[in-house]
């Protein structure tokens, strides 16, 4: 099936190519050009023109009661640690024109069970075109990841993915914008069975996305958005392109602006909410339609409380071909207490719920998953470029309607040198 934004994506690339070519780019320019110069002028790496940053991670490092949840019938604890090097680099092509690449290289070990040891690489390359009131980029990702993805499978999959994005931007007053993005990804999974279910045949797809989106930023502390997006689900196997499915939403949101500088302001992060609807192409299935959307906010109290709060709805491919897809809810909140410069304390308590709004046969329903996290943290700054974060969380998840019961608890630390944008550098959490 053809990718339906591969013709906007050439027109939008030969529009971001005129517009750089006519406009100057300063300081006084749009949100996301602003952001992306600002990046490359503060890298604490100078080789020439390019400009760097740096990151080396030891995290998850601790004892595991159980490293496969409960899924077997014997317990698997272990000591484990995940450790390795990030970069991000930037290199001007031209005075309008940044290249931007970031590479991570991560090793998971395990001390007794030497199978899920295991080396996962993300990389994600992007050009940035820059000017005073448009912006637009595109770029190339590739990652190759061994992790629990889903509620329902229990164990380490294998996940490689590939995939290209192209964003434009017109920020038309010191107010308002208006942005169209496009999406795709070709997802593949190594893991031959699971359960007697062939995961590659089941799961391998591509997926594209086009969004449109319309800002609206009142002042220095917040913006407004209007997002409409179309999706496309194509599975790759003869035997599961019956969920060949199309989606349409519709969300309206709310980001934070962070400070510049020490200040902080009250509220940070962003939320949005919408509706989504699931046209499956099979008749066999009926179309499925519901509340959708993500939040993170954090409401500083005062200097030394703030209170974060988050949640999440949104609907992910199912490893059942009986059952399509599932609707994932979850939501928590805790406090944070910053007991000095460089001690902060924290406090999380997560739910979530997994429902299947699909059946291929009549009186045909799928379990229910719900899960309880709670974690305690103590973060500290040790220098200007070293971080430790001690922390532990209790997890226990049913699986209704049979109520098993699955517990584990981790105990461990993240120990981090140096830091990096990320992945996604830009300052719109909804432009991901």
């Amino acid at each position: 099936m053809k990718n339906p934004g591969t013709k906007v994506g050439s027109i939008l690339f030969i529009a971001i190519f005129l517009l750089a070519a006519a406009d100057s780019f300063a300081q006084s320019g749009n949100w996301l050009a602003n952001n992306v110069l600002s990046l490359f002028q503060d890298a604490p790496w100078k080789l020439g023109s390019i400009r760097a940053y740096r990151q080396f991670t030891l995290g998850n490092a601790g004892y595991d009661s159980d490293i496969y949840y409960g899924y077997y019938d014997t317990h698997y604890p272990d000591v484990s640690f995940n450790a390795g090097p990030a970069f991000q680099w930037f290199a001007p092509l031209s005075k309008l024109i940044i290249f931007d690449s970031y590479q991570s290289l991560q090793g998971a070990f395990y001390f007794k069970n030497d199978r899920e040891r295991a080396f996962d690489f993300v990389t994600r390359n992007q050009v940035h075109f820059l000017s005073k009131k448009f912006y637009g980029k595109t770029g190339i990702n590739y990652s190759n990841v061994r992790q629990r993805f889903s509620p329902e499978l229990l164990i380490h999959i294998r996940q490689e993915e590939i995939s290209w994005d192209g964003l434009f931007l017109w920020q038309f007053s010191r107010s308002g914008a208006v942005a169209w993005q496009i999406r795709g990804a070709k997802l593949n999974y190594r893991q031959s069975d699971y359960q007697e279910i062939n995961l590659k045949q089941e799961l391998n797809r591509n997926e594209y996305f086009a969004d449109a989106f319309l800002y609206f930023q009142p002042g220095a502390s917040f913006r407004l958005y209007l997002n409409g997006q179309v999706g496309l689900y194509d599975f790759q196997y003869r035997e599961s392109q019956f969920k060949n499915s199309r989606t349409y939403a519709a969300y309206g949101g709310l980001e934070f602006i962070p400070a510049s500088g020490p200040m902080r302001r009250a509220f940070q992060g962003s939320l949005n909410l919408g509706y989504m609807y699931l046209d499956i192409k099979s008749r066999d299935f009926k179309d499925a339609s519901g509340v959708v959307g993500n939040g993170n906010v954090l409401i500083n109290l005062s200097h030394w409380l703030s209170l974060q709060a988050y949640y999440s709805r949104d609907f992910s491919v199912s490893v059942y071909s009986s059952l399509l897809h599932y609707l994932q809810t979850t939501y928590g909140g805790g406090l944070r207490f910053t007991l000095s410069k460089r001690v902060t304390l924290g406090n999380n308590f997560a739910q979530g719920l997994s429902k299947y709004p699909f059946s291929q046969e009549e009186g045909l329903t799928g379990p229910e998953y719900r899960f309880t996290t709670v974690m305690a943290n103590l973060g500290i700054r040790l220098s200007r470029d070293w971080s430790l974060n001690i922390f532990g969380t209790l997890n226990q998840r049913k699986i209704l309607p049979e109520e098993r019961k699955l517990k584990r608890y981790f105990i461990g630390f993240n120990l981090i040198f140096g830091s990096i944008p990320g992945e996604n550098i830009l300052p719109i959490p909804s432009l991901l």
